[in-house]
């Protein structure tokens, strides 16, 4: 059984910044009884670094999960969001923590 999670349904917004957003998520997931878990990033255009992190770090506790419909931003930030911090140090050179403003 698969379950869809069409994110712009549930915020009604293209831009998902908050470890709540996040966490609303999971709670639907959490609830859900089946194998797979598909989230619909159709219609996002941002991400924050903040929500993908709270999602990724929690959803893998439960199912089977498959993002698609993102687009080249938010496929960045997953993969930055998935990466090691030593390997993100070494990749940007990073000699001290830095702040990126949005």
């Amino acid at each position: 059984m698969i379950k869809k999670v069409l994110l712009y349904n549930i915020f009604k917004t293209d831009s998902l910044r908050t470890r709540d957003a996040a966490q609303k998520i999971i709670k639907k997931i959490s609830k859900s009884k089946s194998y797979q878990i598909i989230i619909d990033f159709k219609n996002i255009n941002f991400a924050s670094r903040s929500f993908l992190h709270e999602l990724i770090t929690n959803i893998k506790n439960y199912k089977d999960t498959k993002f698609i419909n993102t687009n080249e931003e938010i496929d960045l930030m997953l993969k930055l969001v998935k990466m090691p911090k030593p390997e993100i140090i070494a990749k940007f050179n990073i000699e001290k923590p830095i702040t990126i403003q949005v």
